[in-house]
């Protein structure tokens, strides 16, 4: 039987008295977060859907790097771009209906091979996008261009 290698993470949000409040990780700096002012808040901070969508660009980004390491190759630079969109359902609220992510790498000319590899590694084992991939439409494409 295969071992299985279980990580755990935590968060906690706390209420600021007035329409956001603070997300309190163990050991790292507080983030803010705020409800958009649209939606009666302030809009002080990113909302809870600009939050979500950054985990998942950094979860890209963060998996791109991790192969990058591995294959010890080093990108000129390394973006990911995630964009949705919601729509209002009858009865339940907001929904997101499709979320589209995209893996831009700029690589020299004689490394195009091994940061397209990385690319598409980030893409298949980035474990949040493929979760979330798993309820909510999605697409994920990754660009390898050259400096």
């Amino acid at each position: 039987m295969a071992s299985r290698k279980i990580l755990r993470y935590g968060a906690r949000a706390i209420w600021d008295r007035k329409t956001g409040g603070r997300i309190r990780l163990p050991g790292l700096p507080d983030l803010r977060f705020d409800t958009p002012a649209r939606f009666g808040g302030l809009g002080r901070y990113a909302c809870a859907d600009q939050l979500f969508l950054s985990s998942l660009a950094a979860c890209l980004t963060a998996t791109f790097l991790h192969f990058q390491k591995k294959l010890r190759f080093t990108p000129v630079g390394v973006e990911a771009n995630v964009k949705a969109r919601l729509e209002l359902v009858e009865g339940h609220g907001y929904r997101f209906s499709g979320i589209k992510a995209l893996l831009l790498v700029r690589s020299r000319k004689g490394d195009l091979t091994v940061a397209r590899r990385c690319a598409d590694l980030a893409v298949a084992y980035c474990h949040l996008t493929q979760t979330v991939g798993e309820v909510v439409p999605m697409s994920i494409k990754s660009r390898v261009r050259v400096r």
